[in-house]
């Protein structure tokens, strides 16, 4: 990044567009980057998602050819998609996708919400997380993966070290040892074409869009381990354990942030909040469980010179005052959805926070043409005054009407409100 001038002057100048609009300044129009997953697959028709979820390299044209018709002002790739070949190499047991679970060649992935980890392990993990998730977890989410309950090298120091090499010997862990190497094999080529769609894109003009998707810690447990509704009752049943585990998770976590903010230029991390809203968690435990693990995550960012997309997953009204003694002005996006208190939201949080949202999604599929135009109106007039906004819409976009779709765009560049 260090020499401008041979940047294409739309990806200096959507750069610039982006940081404006994070630092809730006026900017001569409002950016319009829609978050989506396939939408560019099921736009064109070129491949299916089948085929994309078998091999990304079959949908990047399809990314490529819908940058250039819309102009959107951020690029967004297919790594949110999960990639088949690498699934099948370890027999992915909490992912279900179209080829291997079912016919419809237009259907997406679906994440099985199971519990992997009874409430009883939740002091285990906290003691040693690589370790409990490497013996424990990885063969319960990955049945190639069994042999590596097998190895422990928590005392592998001098000749512990030796002898923790003896359990490799296995036929289970030299069956494990090989599911590894054969999914990197058939993920590498799809994450190096990915970098290179990224590439692509910026010598269009095109900057990421986001460049890391994770969640809060707690997050961790309830997408992945112990499951939604049981992580819930957890609270109230083993709350010690509960919150010892999601302090280790936290550290992990800001751990791993740190290291991957200095292994490559990192712009924005989207954090994606599948729970702590008001429906499911108080705001005395939201307090205790969830937000101390996600601030610790949202302050390395900030640390790091780096835009964290807070993207918030039904209401948080409760919990509005939280965010805004704790999170700095001008240094985040948020998305609210599920709420219907969006006049509230920017009375209380405009010319702090940029807000990404606007219109709702479903829109740019059932709608006429007017309904978008009058919707991206309606989302400027409210969001825009005073700077700091950025339009998209409450669901990640799949399916759309291309006239629907220039609609959104022409709108966002032709009307302005402040």
């Amino acid at each position: 990044m260090a020499n401008t001038e041979s940047l294409h002057p739309d990806f200096t100048r959507r750069l610039q567009l982006l940081h404006d609009s994070v630092n809730c300044r006026k900017v001569d129009h409002i950016m319009a980057a829609p978050f989506y997953t396939y939408l560019p697959v099921t736009l064109y028709n070129e491949t299916t998602i089948k085929d994309t979820i078998g091999d990304w390299r079959n949908a990047i044209p399809s990314y490529i050819r819908y940058h250039e018709e819309y102009q959107p002002d951020l690029a967004y790739g297919p790594e949110a998609i999960f990639p088949g070949p690498a699934l099948e190499a370890l027999d992915c047991q909490f992912v279900r996708w179209p080829g291997r679970h079912f016919d419809d060649p237009n259907l997406g992935f679906q994440v099985v919400d199971s519990e992997y980890m009874p409430q009883e392990e939740y002091l285990e993990y906290a003691e040693d997380p690589t370790g409990f998730l490497m013996k424990k977890i990885l063969p319960r989410h990955f049945a190639k993966l069994e042999g590596l309950k097998l190895l422990d090298f928590s005392m592998a120091i001098w000749h512990g070290a030796l002898y923790a090499t003896l359990p490799a010997a296995a036929p289970a862990v030299q069956e494990a040892f090989a599911a590894i190497t054969d999914c990197s094999k058939r993920f590498s080529p799809l994450v190096e074409a990915d970098g290179q769609f990224y590439q692509t894109m910026a010598a269009k003009g095109f900057p990421c869009g986001v460049d890391l998707v994770t969640s809060a810690p707690f997050d961790i447990f309830n997408d992945t381990l112990r499951g939604f509704l049981n992580v819930t009752t957890d609270m109230y049943e083993c709350p010690d354990e509960l919150l010892q585990a999601v302090n280790a998770a936290t550290k992990v976590q800001v751990r791993y942030l740190k290291n991957t903010i200095k292994s490559r230029p990192i712009g924005v991390i989207g954090f994606m909040l599948h729970n702590g809203f008001d429906m499911f968690m108080s705001r005395e435990h939201f307090q205790t469980f969830y937000w101390p693990g996600l601030k610790a995550c949202i302050d390395t960012c900030i640390e790091n010179n780096v835009i964290p997309w807070i993207y918030i997953e039904d209401s948080f009204m409760s919990k509005l005052d939280i965010l805004e003694r704790d999170v700095p002005a001008h240094k985040c996006i948020m998305t609210f959805t599920g709420t219907n208190d969006v006049p509230k939201i920017k009375e209380r949080f405009g010319g702090r926070y940029c807000f990404k949202g606007g219109v709702e999604g479903t829109l740019l599929q059932y709608g006429s043409k007017d309904d978008v135009i009058r919707a991206v109106k309606n989302a400027i007039d409210i969001y825009a005054p005073g700077g700091g906004f950025i339009l998209d819409c409450d669901v990640t976009v799949d399916l759309a009407k291309p006239e629907n779709l220039h609609a959104f765009f022409d709108t966002a560049r032709s009307y302005m409100k402040y």
